[in-house]
């Protein structure tokens, strides 16, 4: 009689072993990672190839570099892999169980209630205080588009898109003092995350430096949001801003409201997602455009052609068809999510390795992106690959800084129009030049941001 337990024991020692990228005890590849940066991912993937163990200190990960492999992750085998490791337990004490991290019954029914509120009606209106906001803040750029004051874009567009979350998400009335409490106070914690994920697994009360400091910033930030949703109830109005449709949709199959804390929950992660992404995604689309005077070029005569002057609406957006594979192709180079962990609930196998229960499965999104395999010219600044029929040719999840599958970002088209938008507007009226001997290097923190700013002057047009 075949013993099957032996067999599968059998098979499973004649599968591949995966490489790793260190064998140091402790602190794994951390050294090298924060010393090379994105270039540690680089050459992991080109010394490791496609799939490999990415060690981190206490954080160990099955790496997957292509688009196949992301597939089996988060759409074939979807229902394997959970939201459940140090990383999603460590942004978790920031959203909360908002949509990006909650699972199960209750993520499909927020979904459910959120999803539909997203409509082509109510992202005109949300279009409209973008451009409001985007007024607002671009009006600070006029005292310094001499061409010789140097400005740093990438603090800019931060500035820029706060205001406009801001103003789309709780309207008008929130106070200037509230606005820049919540956007200092979330500025840190986001750079405070990274370190957050490795020393999640420390106790309360060993001291850990920035954590008591990361905890006051989301109080701080709470204590504003849930003013903001006490004044809502108190007004019982249907408003345009974000919060508002939160506070008022109703579970068709339940006829229930969401609770506070749930308003809150969802409420902070889509000001993440409408703020950090798209301020990280424009930095790095105005640093290319200033190194590539012909590709700004292309952009302005399609903004002019287009607008002829005028501000953009929603309905402009579908034209400005080059505009939007720049900010693409920006975040094709640079995806401001550049990794996404699940950790496996059953056995499983990808590209014939045997995967653990209880392993945590990241798609590299970075690497993705400029896998060689899948891209010509990886490594290069061009927009035109994002025409659709050479999209077409791509596999379907080749380009991914929003996700894939059922758990897509929620709030993919309010970033793109937001982003297509700004750069619109800003590029209708300056000219943007690198300054010499400025470099820009990508930092890896919660999002691929850019270390130590995009330096430019501004010349008006």
């Amino acid at each position: 009689m075949i013993n099957t337990e032996q067999l599968s024991i059998n098979q499973q020692r004649r599968q591949p072993t995966l490489s790793s990228t260190s064998h140091l005890p402790l602190i794994g590849s951390i050294p090298q990672m924060m010393r090379q940066q994105t270039a540690f991912l680089t050459e992991a993937h080109r010394k490791h190839g496609d799939i490999f163990n990415m060690s981190l200190g206490p954080l160990s990960f099955v790496a997957l570099n292509h688009p196949e492999q992301a597939q089996h992750l988060f759409i074939d085998n979807a229902r394997n892999y959970t939201k459940d490791s140090a990383f999603w337990e460590s942004i978790r004490t920031l959203l909360g169980n908002g949509l990006p991290l909650s699972q199960g019954d209750f993520w499909l029914r927020q979904r459910r209630m959120i999803q539909p509120q997203f409509h082509r009606q109510r992202l005109v209106d949300m279009g409209n205080l973008m451009n409001e906001a985007i007024h607002k803040s671009m009006a600070s750029w006029e005292s310094i588009a001499n061409g010789e004051t140097p400005f740093d874009i990438a603090h800019e567009m931060t500035q820029v898109t706060m205001s406009v979350i801001v103003r789309t998400m709780f309207g008008t009335d929130l106070a200037d003092e509230d606005s820049d409490t919540v956007a200092d106070e979330m500025n840190y914690a986001l750079n405070y995350m990274v370190f957050g994920m490795i020393a999640h697994s420390i106790p309360d009360w060993v001291p850990v430096p920035g954590r008591k400091r990361y905890l006051g910033s989301i109080a701080a930030i709470d204590d504003v949001v849930f003013r903001v949703i006490e004044q809502r109830h108190q007004e019982k109005t249907e408003g345009a801003d974000l919060v508002s449709i939160l506070y008022n949709m109703v579970d068709a199959e339940t006829g229930e409201r969401m609770t506070g804390q749930q308003l809150r929950d969802e409420a902070v992660s889509m000001f993440i997602a409408g703020y950090e992404t798209t301020a990280v995604s424009l930095a790095w689309a105005f640093h290319f455009l200033s190194q590539r005077p012909e590709i700004e070029r292309k952009l302005v005569d399609e903004v002019d052609s287009v607008l002829n002057g005028r501000v953009p609406t929603f309905a402009d957006l579908p034209k400005l068809t080059y505009t939007k594979m720049v900010l693409q192709e920006a975040m094709r180079l640079y995806p401001p999510a550049f990794w996404l962990p699940r950790t496996a609930i059953e056995d499983d196998e990808i590209d014939g390795y045997h995967i653990p229960a209880g392993s945590t499965v990241g798609a590299v999104i970075y690497n993705i992106h400029r896998n060689p395999a899948i891209w010509e010219e990886p490594d290069e600044f061009i927009p035109e690959r994002f025409t659709p029929d050479k999209m077409e040719q791509r596999h379907k999840l080749a380009w991914m800084p929003f996700g894939a599958g059922q758990r897509m970002c929620i709030a993919k088209e309010f970033a793109l129009m937001e982003g297509q938008l700004i750069l619109a507007q800003a590029m209708q009226r300056y000219r943007i030049t690198p300054i010499p001997g400025r470099t820009v290097q990508p930092a890896l923190t919660t999002s691929l941001r850019v270390k130590d700013g995009v330096w430019v002057t501004l010349e008006r047009r």
